[in-house]
């Protein structure tokens, strides 16, 4: 059988496919209490019709936001109804209705779960629903660029201002100035591939531009000579799979720093 991603398997999602279903029930948890945080201080201008002949409309502040209580509660009717559906198939009932426990179960079912010809839609359809609510936090409070997450090597992103940046995938909570400190002085300090790297390279913290074109040049071998960019990954998984080429962001400033450098020792433009 061949997942959807391409990778062979024996079920309908392959175990690839599986690690990233869970990551993202995971993240639920944190996407939620990011929401419901927000949530009190949001608002929404409501207009109300005349309640007498000749008096204008009333405006006046909703106490919440209708778009984040909808998106909470797209979330958790697409999480419950997946938990009832995979129930029916299991015989085994839930423990309860929050988000805590009903990732719980997806993840306590999952490799019956990645044997269902409806497995597949499964992270789409909540991936979309994740990124509606951190689109809502996003608005509210923007974030900025804060480093990777030392235990599942997401990227941190604090909100501007606040001294701690809490990751979306495990959870963990790092105080932003001092994890910056100590990860800039750290080896292979953000590894990802070029469009991860360019992109983070974008953000205030560097403002720099630099191509996914370039950083591919400075990894691809020329004129018989090793390329100036070393991989930072294995080429394959333990499973003998293929995994995309991944580059340090220190090589990646040292050689662009290199780049900027005259030869002749006078200042660049």
């Amino acid at each position: 059988m061949i997942c959807r991603c391409g990778n062979e398997s024996s079920a309908w999602l392959c175990p690839t496919c599986v690690n990233k279903l869970e990551y993202l029930i995971v993240r639920v948890d944190a996407v939620v209490a990011e929401v419901r945080a927000v949530i009190p201080r949001l608002t929404l201008t409501a207009t109300y019709g005349d309640r007498a002949p000749g008096v204008r409309a009333q405006h006046a502040p909703a106490p919440v936001s209708v778009d984040a209580v909808s998106a909470l509660d797209a979330l958790q009717r697409w999480m419950l109804g997946t938990c009832l559906r995979l129930a029916e198939i299991t015989r085994k009932p839930l423990n309860g209705k929050t988000h805590e426990l009903l990732g719980s179960y997806l993840i306590a079912n999952m490799p019956r779960l990645a044997t269902l010809s409806w497995a597949p839609d499964l992270h789409p359809q909540l991936e979309t629903l994740v990124k509606d609510c951190e689109r809502i936090t996003a608005e509210h409070d923007p974030r900025v660029f804060a480093g990777r997450c030392a235990n599942c090597d997401s990227d941190l992103y604090a909100v501007k201002g606040q001294p701690e940046a809490r990751c979306g995938t495990c959870g963990a909570t790092y105080e932003v100035l001092k994890w910056r400190e100590g990860a800039t002085a750290a080896t292979g300090y953000y590894v990802g591939t070029p469009a991860e790297l360019s992109r983070a390279l974008s953000h205030p913290e560097y403002n720099l531009n630099i191509t996914v074109n370039q950083i591919c040049m400075w990894a691809t071998s020329r004129h018989n000579k090793p390329p100036k960019l070393a991989r930072a990954n294995e080429a394959t998984d333990p499973d003998g799979q293929p995994l995309k080429p991944k580059y340090r962001l220190r090589d990646v400033l040292e050689l662009n720093a290199k780049k900027r450098k005259p030869l002749d020792g006078t200042q660049a433009a």
